[in-house]
């Protein structure tokens, strides 16, 4: 009874894996683009980060889609090959091919797709969570650890590369105030407010071994 038990909650997890790794692939699509794009070239904060990004996310495919091996319910390719084709409705608003935006507009389109990502992550956790599968459980948290970072940097970098594109179109603008809106900006994310909600979004607790697979 407990394998049974087992092979079904494998089954009701496959899904989740896979739209996680549909999830990441667009998003590595969209900042496959915008590597080549000479609007994110001229900031090379920006572009260094796209590098680290793109890594991310290519280590996160291949990690979930060999994880994803392991459970039963078809190919890999055509197991995520669905879950694409369900998420482009969610997030195919965020980016436009066609669209050519500025630096500015990119980012901030990275970082609310980024953030789809860790919330993706955080529901792929605690599913694995609740069908006592602490392999995925572990995964999960790992690639989300890995993401935060990554979308905090992002978040940090954005302010100064607003104020250079309006010093671009002819705008008297002192760049030093970069440095406050980070520092307001920030400050918002610990405001009294916020800590008294309990532990901040993004934190993780617990160890490996709290994700006990039975």
């Amino acid at each position: 009874m407990a394998d049974n038990l087992t092979d079904k909650n494998r089954e009701a997890l496959r899904p989740y894996i896979a739209d996680m790794a549909a999830v990441e692939k667009h998003i590595l699509e969209a900042l496959e683009r915008q590597h080549n794009d000479d609007n994110i070239r001229q900031f090379p904060t920006a572009h260094q980060l796209l590098d680290r990004l793109l890594g991310t996310l290519r280590q996160h495919i291949s990690t979930l889609e060999g994880h994803l091996e392991a459970f039963p319910g078809g190919t890999t390719a055509h197991t995520v090959k669905e879950a694409v084709t369900g998420f482009l409705g969610a997030i195919a608003g965020i980016y436009d091919k066609v669209r050519k935006d500025t630096a500015s507009r990119a980012l901030r389109d990275d970082y609310t797709a980024l953030s789809l990502a860790t919330i993706s992550y955080t529901m792929l956790h605690t599913t694995a969570l609740g069908l006592r599968q602490g392999a995925t459980a572990e995964l999960a948290v790992r690639h989300l650890k890995n993401l935060t970072p990554l979308l905090i940097e992002l978040s940090q970098i954005l302010p100064q590369i607003v104020l250079r594109e309006l010093s671009f179109e002819g705008y008297d603008i002192e760049m030093d105030l970069a440095q406050n809106a980070v520092r307001n900006t920030q400050e918002a994310w610990m405001s009294e407010n916020t800590q008294s909600a309990g532990t901040p979004v993004g934190a993780v607790t617990g160890s490996a071994g709290s994700y006990t697979q039975r």
